[in-house]
Formats: C-alpha cells, structure tokens, sequence
C-alpha cells in the first residue's frame, strides 16, 4: 500500500503529506490600517486635514493623503495618520501611528506619535494643555476596557470603535 502525498488547505491549514499544519499568521503589528481601519478606503473630504493644520506635520514625515478623521471633543477635532520610519534623531526606527489634533480656528500646534509594534501597551493619548480635553486612539477590541480604566477620570466617552475623547468642564 503506497502513501498518498497532496497538498491543498482547509479552513486555514494547510494539508501536505497527510499532515495539517496550521498557517502563521500574517504578521500586522506595522499595518496602520490595524488601528485606522478608515485607511483601507481612499480618502474623504472629511479626512482632509485644514490647510491652517499642515504646519503642524512639520518633520513627522505624515503624508497629508494619508490623514482620516477620527472623531472630536469640545473645541478640538482629531485626525490620525501613519507616518515614516523615524520621527525624531533619537526616536527608534519603526513605523508610527499619530494623532493630529486641531483647534476651532483650524489650525494645528502639535503631533503625537507612537510605535505600531507597542501601541497595544496603552495606545496613543493627547490632552489639551489644560487637560480638559483629551482623544485616545485605542485598540480596536479594547475600547470598553480603556473606557473602564478611565471611569474616575469622568467625561470620557466612546465616540468610535476604538477612539475616545474626554471633555470635562
């Protein structure tokens, strides 16, 4: 009796030999989209970062096609976007995620990044100076438990999958 060798897949695995062996899977810790799901479809007008905000971008090496709306608090709109290899002389190299915060009158006055390889370690979290206002990009399935997190900070709410944003005045 002679042995049958084949391959093919099955619900992920692949069969070779008689033997299933399961798929690694695809590598996404860099994959901005893994966060901004929005980034998967072209951009809309709403995405589009005000002209008064692109001075802000400065050297972060975002590219303003690249931007998406991601949700708002009282006087502040958060856009996020990925951006290049390295922001900074001393910053390590990888692929970043960042969020763009901009001020009623349109115009932006900072940038705050992070790695995609550890943005599960707490996501990426900007506050208004007077720390009135905050947007916090979170991990798609964790917002409700960031949420929890936060629950004695009051004045966060879910304004998307995975962003949140406190206003407490």
């Amino acid at each position: 009796m002679g042995l049958w060798l084949g391959t093919g897949t099955l619900a992920g695995a692949v069969i070779f030999g008689g033997l299933a062996l399961a798929r690694t899977p695809e590598d996404r810790s860099e994959d901005p989209s893994r966060i901004i799901e929005s980034l998967t479809r072209p951009q809309q007008k709403t995405d589009r970062l005000p002209a008064g905000a692109l001075p802000a971008l400065g050297g972060a090496g975002i590219d303003p096609s690249q931007t998406r709306l991601l949700g708002h608090s009282a006087t502040i709109t958060y856009y996020g976007a990925p951006a290049g290899e390295k922001l900074a002389p001393n910053a390590p190299p990888g692929k970043t995620i960042c969020i763009i915060p901009i001020d009623a009158n349109g115009e932006g006055k900072s940038v705050g990044c992070t790695l995609l390889k550890s943005f599960e370690s707490g996501g990426l979290r900007m506050e208004s100076p007077d720390r009135t206002e905050a947007g916090w990009l979170v991990v798609p399935a964790g917002a409700q438990r960031s949420l929890e997190s936060v629950r004695n900070e009051g004045g966060w709410s879910q304004q998307a999958p995975n962003f949140l944003v406190r206003n407490s005045y």
